[in-house]
């Protein structure tokens, strides 16, 4: 249990603390990378948060923080929500002790549905009708083109994110509550692993793409090495190349080791030609 007083404790606190949020949400995609996407901005989020629940320079605010280093990536507009619970369950945590990896797994498990909904309605819905109603003005040179769009898109964008991270941490401090006291937040954290490692697996088969372009002449024949792959197992390539490096990474070596060993793997591959178009 750590020291708090202050922190979310009265209305003006959690309607600056929603304002704060809100401001520093903003630079979520300011440093992204391969290897975490958001996960470091997401961190660097939480810190006044963070230092306010543990204490700065703690050992548990350190621990916290090393905990949202995890990969994170997800809708822009809906973080907050996210952000916004994570805070209430660090809160709890620090006032009372949970199993902190109930914190990761729920965090894992909501990155891949928000980010769905997120892209599907936001960015690829709303913003498109936004354009669309905007553009004839735009094309005229009128004041507008601006006006509407910032009207249909940016103001319903930006209402969103300051009432998600709003939302969200009201959702997850009377949640937690009634979770600890009800003895479910074990099954919850259960579920929301199993739902994690759903959410990467299919990242994985949507984003790494290693198909072969491998003919062999056999008896006559023409032989298809990627078809016969495909009739073993569809996307076994993928999987191995990534099962080998969640192996090579649990070793405690460096991501940016993997980086260059897929990059001089890819060379290595299209020169003999196992690779290419």
């Amino acid at each position: 249990m750590t020291n708090n007083a202050g922190f979310l404790t009265n209305k003006k606190s959690e309607n600056k603390f929603y304002n704060n949020l809100f401001w520093r949400s903003q630079w979520l995609m300011f440093c992204t990378s391969y290897t975490k996407q958001q996960a470091v901005t997401f961190s660097w989020v939480l810190i006044p948060y963070l230092e306010k629940i543990y204490g700065k320079d703690s050992d548990a605010f350190y621990d916290a923080m090393l905990r949202h280093q995890d990969f994170f990536n997800t809708n822009v507009t809906l973080a907050p929500f996210v952000m916004g619970l994570v805070t209430s369950m660090e809160k709890e945590n620090g006032e009372y002790g949970i199993d902190t990896q109930s914190i990761r797994a729920i965090k894992s498990s909501l990155m891949g549905p928000l980010a769905g909904i997120g892209d599907s309605l936001i960015s690829n819905c709303l913003r498109l009708i936004a354009t669309g109603v905007a553009i004839g003005f735009f094309k005229e040179g009128s004041w507008l083109g601006p006006l509407l769009f910032m009207l249909v898109y940016d103001i319903p964008n930006f209402g969103l994110r300051w009432l998600s991270g709003k939302y969200g941490y009201k959702l997850g401090n009377s949640f937690i509550v009634k979770a600890m006291k009800s003895g479910t937040l074990k099954i919850i954290t259960k579920v929301a692993s199993i739902i994690g490692l759903m959410m990467v697996g299919a990242m994985t088969a949507q984003y790494v793409t290693f198909n072969t372009i491998l003919k062999i002449k056999t008896a006559g024949q023409i032989l298809n090495i990627q078809s016969m792959f495909d009739s073993i197992l569809p996307g076994i390539l993928p999987l191995a190349l990534v099962l080998g490096c969640f192996f090579y990474l649990r070793k405690k070596n460096k991501p940016v080791r993997v980086l260059l060993t897929i990059v001089a793997l890819a060379f290595v591959l299209t020169i003999i030609g196992f690779t290419g178009v």
